[in-house]
């Protein structure tokens, strides 16, 4: 492989006219404030082509892959818009962890992942799906991670960085290890269980990126109480992406988009924000009312209502009811619900109550799926 030391690489193109920038941590590098989720592009290759060729004309410089999204294909969706387009842009890679894995294999993966790509380096390879239960296997002699420094010292790896839903405390506790330089973790309106997290890497040095900015398009419906809670007349997609960036600990905004209008519409609202001019003090205190509906029957999506015996998600059940009556998200609850095939649906619940035995946030769990069964929301 073509060794490219940070040295002898190029500096991020910056087109401050349409986009603005932020650090990525302690790197040095300054990222645009809209980065590019990758798992969602759509099986089209040239409007995949136009799309990643037209966010790099817009200023966006970072772009998140892996080998492992759409089937194994996104990586391939990806390139041919990368073509001739690569100098200056951030491409990150990822690979999974597992107790088996060993320096090898993951060194294998990422020059899979490079070849792919048609990259002679990752400026960012991450671990990902980590945990900090997966960090022995990390550790490990012969493991990832010696692996990883290896790539490093040729060049082919430059900076390193995780992905993961891990909990808050835990993932807090592997940016303290000082291996990585970015960690990548879901954050937006109805999802702020990391923003200890991101304040904790500010601290230390560590970049952040935050994926699911409209938490897997449940924000991109329409809400008047999410409105009025931010003090903003905008189209709540627009509204999710300047919370997050009103957030001085987020490096950029990760966001999964696979139309023109789709880029178009956040590349406008990344230039058009001012994160100086925002008050996040008084969106986080006008989201804190709207949580105080619920008390402290707050579903964390911790997942330990796990084990159905009618094999149902009941965390997803409860994500439905907890946006609709928290959040104003009635829309998207109705159509989530409705889109689950017959046997996953709140009819299927028996209300045997094995699930609220469970949840250490004392959640009437029985009560909330009667209601979404009689789509009493």
């Amino acid at each position: 492989m073509t060794i490219v030391t940070p040295a002898n690489v190029e500096p991020l193109i910056r087109k401050d006219d349409i986009m603005r920038y932020r650090p990525l941590g302690r790197t040095g590098l300054m990222v645009s404030a809209l980065s590019f989720g990758c798992m969602r592009l759509a099986d089209d290759p040239p409007l995949n082509e136009r799309l990643i060729a037209t966010a790099i004309e817009r200023g966006i410089n970072y772009f998140e892959t892996t080998r492992g999204y759409l089937g194994g294909t996104c990586q391939h969706r990806v390139a041919p818009g990368l073509k001739k387009r690569t100098r200056g842009v951030i491409v990150s890679g990822k690979g999974a962890l597992s107790p088996d894995t060993t320096a090898y294999a993951f060194r294998h993966e990422i020059e899979t992942q490079l070849d792919i790509l048609g990259l002679t380096h990752f400026k960012f390879y991450q671990v990902g799906w980590f945990r900090w239960s997966n960090l022995p296997h990390l550790l490990k002699r012969g493991g990832a991670l010696d692996a990883l420094r290896r790539a490093q010292d040729e060049g082919l790896v430059h900076h390193i960085g995780f992905t993961g839903h891990d909990q808050p405390e835990n993932v807090i506790r592997l940016i303290e290890t000082g291996l990585f330089d970015s960690v990548t973790v879901p954050y937006n309106m109805v999802n702020r269980a990391y923003e200890p997290v991101i304040r904790r890497a500010a601290e230390i040095g560590v970049g952040v990126v935050a994926m699911c900015p409209v938490a897997g398009g449940m924000l991109t419906h329409a809400s008047e109480p999410l409105r009025e809670a931010l003090g903003l007349d905008l189209p709540t997609p627009a509204m999710s992406l300047q919370f997050v960036l009103a957030n001085p600990g987020v490096s950029t905004a990760c966001s999964g988009m696979n139309t023109l209008e789709m880029l178009e519409e956040n590349v406008r609202t990344a230039r058009e924000f001012d994160p100086e001019k925002a008050d996040f003090s008084r969106m986080c205190a006008g989201l804190d009312r709207l949580r105080e509906r619920l008390g402290t029957q707050f579903c964390t999506t911790c997942n330990y209502c796990a084990g159905c015996p009618q094999k149902l998600s009941i965390v997803h059940f409860m994500i439905a009811w907890q946006a609709a009556r928290a959040f104003g998200l009635t829309d998207w609850a109705r159509k989530a619900l409705a889109d689950l095939p017959p046997e996953k649906r709140p009819e299927r619940c028996t209300l045997c109550g094995a699930c609220e035995t469970k949840c250490p946030n004392g959640i009437e769990i029985r009560r909330r799926i009667r209601e979404l069964q009689e789509m009493n929301l």
